[in-house]
């Protein structure tokens, strides 16, 4: 059966963070997400088996992860086992640890699962390397999460991205690849409750649409005569103009459009496309 959606899922460590607060052990109380303890942790099936069980007691309060996954499922009505799952986080102990059991909790709810490359860690480098390897792996991560998108499209997907948990690197990157390929946005924040869902940020127009652009490149608002025949002329594009934010619509207290002109972002789209500014 054919899965309906491919949600790419940056991973953090909430889950760590919020296990941290309720276990007895004071060194894993106090530890750092970069400290060697995880490396030891890691390895004994006891204590992932306690990570697993507490994500499990609550998965919405325990894993900011989940918390966004969950109510986007809610809130779509979408069966989460319907569901293909792109996780991506950080080479670090710490951050393996929340991976491991995310996945696993997904793989329990019957999601399909896919183990991408992880994004480099830096807590045990020299700062000269760490940064380095920090932006490479920002240069790698943008372009898999683009080709992974835009592949998953092309078979009929429906791709939405995640970027609730991680680096604010790894969350910008995250964040911007779903943009560039017009995939869905959504996360939520700590203080809401309801699933964020960010509008359409970013598109690059092709062919008429350029057109519709040119003509409407002198910043002067086209109405009346104008109005009508650019509106029967572009119909579509001039819908998908006006659903990226590249141009606005103006109507009246009865839905009805009258006049249209070309946005900030639409220009400054227009210019760097065709003038090379």
């Amino acid at each position: 059966m054919k899965k309906a959606e491919l949600h790419l899922i940056t991973v953090g460590n909430s889950l760590i963070s919020n296990y941290q607060k309720v276990v007895d052990d004071p060194k894993i109380k106090r530890a750092g997400m970069g400290d060697e303890i995880w490396s030891e942790l890691i390895k004994r099936p006891l204590f992932l088996k306690g990570v697993y069980d507490f994500l499990c007691n609550n998965p919405k309060e325990n894993s900011a992860e989940l918390n966004s996954f969950l109510r986007y499922c809610e809130e779509r009505k979408i069966k989460p086992q319907m569901c293909e799952i792109y996780l991506s986080g950080t080479q670090t102990a710490s951050n393996e640890i929340a991976l491991a059991t995310i996945g696993k909790y997904f793989k329990e709810l019957g999601c399909t699962m896919y183990t991408p490359p992880q994004f480099p860690g830096y807590f045990d480098k020299p700062l000269e390397i760490a940064a380095d390897e920090f932006t490479k792996g920002i240069t790698n991560i943008l372009d898999r999460f683009i080709y992974i998108a835009s592949t998953k499209k092309r078979d009929g997907y429906k791709v939405v991205f995640n970027p609730t948990g991680g680096f604010k690197a790894h969350v910008i990157t995250s964040a911007l690849a779903g943009f560039l390929t017009g995939c869905e946005v959504y996360y939520i924040h700590e203080e809401f409750k309801d699933v964020i869902i960010f509008p359409p940020l970013f598109y690059l127009p092709r062919g008429e649409e350029l057109k519709v652009l040119e003509i409407l490149s002198d910043k002067k608002p086209k109405s009346d005569k104008e109005f009508e025949e650019l509106i029967n002329k572009y119909t579509d594009e001039i819908d998908r103009l006006e659903h990226y934010g590249l141009v606005e619509v103006e109507r009246d207290e009865f839905g009805r459009s009258f006049r249209i002109r070309i946005t900030n972002k639409g220009n400054w789209v227009y210019r760097c496309l065709v003038e090379g500014k």
